[in-house]
């Protein structure tokens, strides 16, 4: 509960007692578990990565193509930005935002989210490339436009901009890389 709390309003705006009334307790009880208010707020971005995150990347890794991980990843990615917890953007990308100069801790572990997400990318663009799947001269290293996208795109989730836009900035994106299929 006090995950989405820090998803949807962010660290600053979510109150303890906002996160007392989500979590059902006691604010002594949030200071006696996690020590403060950024201690709890840590807690859920590590549940976030290993979660929501992780799951996504997921979506990469185990597709039985580099190009089928990358269509679905950000095919779910739009999903989740339209029906889903991801229409409130991406909490590490939010924090990022909020609070990755004044935090060397958080910056850290945003940073090893990031790299984790490229790592993925990395390796399904490598898949792709071995299957013919990608345009010439692109390769792995195409990973960083692809974050760059997708953090993108959890900011401009926050503004609801619908699922046409998303699609057409995930196409876009994703047409900048792959082979054009033959012609029939």
């Amino acid at each position: 509960m006090a995950l989405e709390r820090f998803w949807q309003r962010g660290f600053d705006a979510t109150s303890v007692q906002d996160l007392c009334v989500a979590m059902d307790v006691q604010p002594g009880s949030v200071y006696a578990a996690f020590g403060s208010k950024r201690g709890l707020f840590v807690a859920a971005v590590r549940r976030y990565m290993e979660t929501v995150s992780a799951e996504a990347v997921e979506r990469i890794n185990s597709a039985p193509s580099g190009v089928r991980g990358l269509r679905d990843y950000f095919g779910h990615l739009v999903d989740a930005m339209v029906d889903g917890r991801r229409r409130w953007g991406c909490l590490v990308t939010n924090s990022l935002v909020e609070l990755t100069e004044h935090d060397a801790e958080l910056a850290a572990l945003f940073q090893q989210h990031l790299a984790n997400l490229r790592t993925s990318f990395a390796g399904a663009l490598a898949r792709a490339r071995a299957e013919g799947g990608l345009r010439p001269g692109v390769g792995p290293e195409s990973a960083h436009l692809l974050v760059a996208v997708v953090q993108g795109m959890n900011v401009l989730a926050k503004t609801r901009p619908g699922r046409p836009t998303l699609q057409a900035i995930a196409d876009a994106a994703l047409a900048g890389l792959l082979a054009q299929p033959a012609a029939v």
